[in-house]
């Protein structure tokens, strides 16, 4: 799985802020009521092209802006990142600005350059009583930042059910999916494990299986991360535990990676098959386990003077805990019709030879007697079972033999 999606968002909504804009004469309160209240020109901007209005916004003061916008101060500018007032009301917070603004007609879709909008920005803050103002004087629904993403997804990622229930009301699409991604709310959702957001997805038709640009559904995001009650949600709603994503691993082998053992449980209850020949999760395993794993690996394997060293990436599990000495690569073997001279894959040694050459001679011994031969062009590929030996599981491990 190589897309990890991160729940902070993205694009100029890290740039607006709450105490940055350096108004006329100063930014606190005193200041800004003199000069709402006695400036000539009440849409001068600064060199960002921001107002006194967005200021007084983005502060939470409620009177100044009542002057500015008595005085004629035009609610819908934009700053050069197109930012205006009811953008940083919205994103701080502050209501009673909001619902000043709305009333004084502002325009409630505007985009600023990353095409967020005030609904975007209050869904992904929680702000629920903005987010209904919003809704309630037109703010459209399924309106897309420039990257695809929605409201929904924003609200989604961040746990913010009331706001999601209001969002699915208004009529948003509960599988839009965005453009760079196409990950979903439902994806976003499983990242931190936002069940009561899943179950008002489901009650709005979501598919549990649709899969992002990498082959990445909901489950395997659940099950990387160890979101237990989220992966039992999407197993009640149907979730196809048997999808795989681009590189080949599924949920089962993500969630051995990293350490779920209640999620193996789960999923091996439902009937997904342990150690598939077919599952090659190697890329799953260098781009999501610990740096320090895949930095093991490198070191563990990789001698530019050496020819079969060059097919790095394709090492096994067992060539690892064997060269370590380590236990788990014992019970790596003890597998019911253990098959260790697997597909060819070029110019390879087997964890048995490497781990002779290593002098880790009872481990040898041990998997010889699991009936193992030495074959130098030959050896296994990477699945589940072998991520959770890697990474040390030793107890999913053993649900794995």
């Amino acid at each position: 799985m190589k897309t990890i999606y991160s729940i902070a968002l993205t694009g100029s909504l890290l740039l607006i802020f709450s105490g940055e804009i350096h108004a006329q004469g100063g930014s606190d309160l005193k200041t800004i009521l003199e000069l709402a209240r006695t400036t000539d020109n009440v849409n001068y901007t600064d060199a960002f092209d921001r107002t006194l209005l967005m200021h007084a916004s983005a502060k939470g003061y409620k009177n100044a802006c009542s002057i500015l916008i008595r005085r004629g101060a035009d609610p819908n500018m934009q700053a050069i990142d197109g930012v205006t007032a009811a953008m940083y009301a919205s994103y701080n917070g502050h209501t009673g600005i909001v619902k000043l603004l709305l009333e004084k007609g502002i325009n409630p879709n505007m985009q600023e350059i990353d095409g967020l909008t005030a609904l975007m920005m209050a869904s992904q803050n929680g702000h629920t009583e903005i987010v209904e103002m919003l809704l309630g004087y037109g703010a459209n629904v399924n309106l897309r930042a420039f990257d695809g993403y929605t409201s929904l997804m924003l609200a989604s990622q961040n746990g913010f059910a009331g706001i999601v229930k209001l969002l699915l009301e208004k009529g948003a699409a509960a599988d839009m999916q965005d453009f760079n991604n196409k990950t979903t709310a439902l994806i976003q959702a499983s990242l931190a494990g936002h069940t009561d957001v899943a179950r008002l997805l489901f009650d709005h038709g979501a598919n549990p299986d649709l899969q992002d640009n990498g082959g990445t559904t909901a489950m395997m995001t659940a099950s990387l991360y160890g979101q237990t009650e989220y992966v039992r949600l999407l197993l009640d709603h149907g979730a196809d535990i048997s999808l795989k994503c681009a590189d080949g691993a599924n949920a089962l082998f993500l969630a051995a990676l990293n350490g779920q053992t209640e999620i193996v449980k789960l999923l091996l209850e439902k009937g997904v098959k342990p150690d598939s020949q077919e599952t090659d999760g190697t890329n799953a395993l260098l781009i999501n386990a610990r740096d320090e794993l895949a930095e093991t690996l490198k070191s563990l394997f990789y001698n530019p003077l050496k020819a079969d060293s060059l097919y790095t990436e394709q090492m096994t599990a067992m060539v690892t805990t064997a060269q370590n000495g380590r236990l788990e690569a014992v019970r790596l073997s003890k597998r019911k019709e253990a098959d260790f001279a697997l597909p060819e894959n070029y110019n390879k040694t087997t964890a048995f030879i490497r781990a002779s050459r290593s002098g880790q001679i009872s481990i040898v011994k041990a998997l010889l007697k699991k009936g193992a031969r030495l074959d130098m062009e030959r050896t296994v590929r990477l699945t589940d079972l072998m991520a959770a030996s890697v990474n040390g599981h030793t107890e999913i491990v053993k649900l794995l033999l």
